[in-house]
C-alpha cells in the first residue's frame, strides 16, 4: 500500500455537511458523485496528499444509513491507494485477511475498490483503491 488516499466520513445530509467541511478545511468541495452500486452520494475535498470523502446514503436501508443508525455520523473507513488491486487483494488474503468483496468494484472518484472485513483489521473498515486507467 502506498499512501492514505482518503478518509471516508458517513454523514446524514451532504447539504449540511459540505458547507461545514468547506469552512473547516478552508477548501471547496471539488466533486460530488452518486455511486449506485454502493447506494451513496459522495463529496470530495483535497487535503494535501490525501482527501476527505463524505458519504450520504441514497436509501433508508443503505450501508451508510445503517452505519449511521448504529454508530452515528463519523469516520467510516480509511482508504489506501494501491498500484495493483488484484495483487494486493491476493497478498492480503494470503496473510489471513478477509475481503468483503472477492473482485474489485467500481467506486467513486474513478477508482476500483475492495474492502477488508473489520473483524480482521482491528474493527477498522479498510478500503483498497486503484485509479481506473
Amino acid at each position: 500500500m502506498h499512501r492514505l488516499e482518503h478518509i471516508g466520513i458517513a454523514v446524514k445530509d451532504l447539504a449540511i455537511s459540505i458547507p461545514l467541511f468547506e469552512k473547516l478545511l478552508n477548501r471547496q468541495c471539488y466533486k460530488t458523485e452518486r455511486v449506485e452500486s454502493e447506494r451513496v452520494t459522495t463529496a470530495f475535498f483535497h487535503t494535501g496528499q490525501s482527501k476527505i470523502e463524505l458519504l450520504e446514503s441514497t436509501e433508508a436501508d443503505g450501508v451508510i444509513a445503517r452505519y449511521i443508525e448504529k454508530r452515528g455520523e463519523g469516520i467510516h473507513h480509511l482508504a489506501f491507494e494501491v498500484t495493483d488491486i488484484r495483487a494486493e487483494m491476493k497478498r492480503l488474503v494470503d496473510e489471513g485477511f478477509i475481503l468483503l468483496n472477492e473482485t474489485p468494484k467500481v467506486g467513486a472518484d474513478n477508482k476500483l475498490v475492495c474492502f477488508l472485513h473489520p473483524k480482521t483489521t482491528n474493527s477498522i473498515l479498510i478500503e483498497l483503491c486503484m485509479e481506473i486507467v
